[in-house]
């Protein structure tokens, strides 16, 4: 993190220090911030780790969400299973970032809860495992006559789903937060350009910023509304803009305000410096466009091939091999190791298996900024 983005520790501390008396006097107990965004720690302290942990159905009414709400229920009626769950979920690497992330990505919980609703859906992706796990055990002993497998594919399952949904959900924070970042990057261009004319006309910084905090540029009218309401909560302009930088995960959004203070630090003519960086994201976003575009040429080839000749051909192979008329080379047919059972696996698990796959691949590609 370079310097133009760290804060005065004193003055993190005594944010800190404020907090922590203010709501240790309500009855409130704080789990302390470690780790690389540890300078984060005390912007984040009212709205991530003033509410500890999920104790009644009252927490529950902040949760924007009704699915997040179904899971904070099923935590509380299983809070001795879920509990020790949370405990180990806290005590790993990623745990560390999931308040700033949170912040970053303005979902409304602290880290304690959203590491209890993660152990909640963990619960839940385990008990789907096992459902899938004892229907496949089950089917696959009618056919085959063989019951060994049978008790052990619902546990194998379970820990399987539970596992991979306890990642997916821990995953969400940072990439709410990267896909807030990639929209704000969309908009500031826009943004930039009306913030230079406005200078330009001879506003201030300050009623600029309110003016594209009021203006309609998605997520990053709500960043600037963010900032604003810190200012006039108390904290410097600059300060501000810096907690602005620290917590959106948007690179050209970054290098805008590491302008703008320093600008303020020492001047300089913001309103050029605004259409430049403005220009500057306009291209950047036109090469990125470009270069996706001609991704998915090459993608298009994998997709027909994935998509349309390979079911096709197994289909085809699979009809020869079962087919019970005598063909020549029947035997090197009957080596093609595409009996019923394997066909059923190969398009109702390997395909849909495949077709995530490329979709998660196209997503990834889509330019970000």
């Amino acid at each position: 993190m370079s310097e133009e983005f760290k804060i005065d520790q004193i003055e993190v501390d005594k944010i800190v220090e404020t907090m922590k008396k203010k709501y240790r006097e309500e009855g409130t107990q704080f789990d302390e911030v470690s780790g690389s965004l540890k300078e984060l720690r005390g912007i984040i302290a009212e709205d991530t780790y003033s509410r500890s942990d999920i104790d009644t159905r009252e927490d529950l009414e902040a949760f924007n969400s009704g699915f997040a709400q179904k899971l904070g229920g099923l935590y509380l009626r299983a809070k001795s299973i879920l509990k020790p769950l949370q405990e180990i979920l806290k005590k790993l690497p990623f745990s560390d970032e999931i308040g700033y992330y949170l912040y970053s990505a303005d979902m409304p919980y602290s880290a304690n809860q959203y590491l209890a609703l993660t152990s909640a859906a963990g619960l839940v992706g385990a008990l789907l495992g096992f459902v899938v796990g004892l229907f496949i055990g089950t089917m696959m002993a009618v056919t085959t006559g063989q019951i060994v497998l049978a008790p052990l594919l619902p546990i194998t399952f379970a820990l399987v789903g539970g596992a991979a949904t306890v990642i997916i959900v821990a995953y969400i924070p940072k990439q709410k937060a990267n896909s807030r970042g990639a929209a704000c990057s969309i908009e500031l261009p826009f943004a930039l350009r009306h913030m230079a004319t406005e200078l330009k006309a001879g506003i201030g910084l300050y009623k600029a910023i309110q003016a594209l905090a009021s203006a309609d540029y998605g997520l990053l009218s709500e960043e600037f509304a963010r900032t604003i309401n810190e200012i006039e909560e108390g904290t410097d302009t600059s300060v501000a803009l810096k907690h602005m930088a620290l917590r959106t995960q948007s690179r050209p959004l970054k290098t805008t305000l590491t302008h703008i203070i320093r600008a303020m630090r020492i001047g300089g003519n913001l309103s050029n410096i605004m259409n430049e960086i403005a220009d500057e994201v306009s291209d950047d976003l036109k090469n990125r466009i470009n270069t996706f575009a001609q991704q998915m040429n090459f993608f298009a080839v994998i997709f027909i091939f994935i998509g349309i000749v390979l079911p096709v051909a197994i289909m085809i192979l699979g009809a020869i091999r079962n087919s019970p008329i005598g063909v020549s080379g029947e035997s090197l047919f009957k080596a093609v190791p595409l009996t019923p059972e394997i066909m059923v696996l190969f398009y109702l698990i390997v395909m849909p298996i495949l077709f995530i796959l490329m979709n998660a691949m196209v997503y990834m590609s889509q330019p970000k900024m």
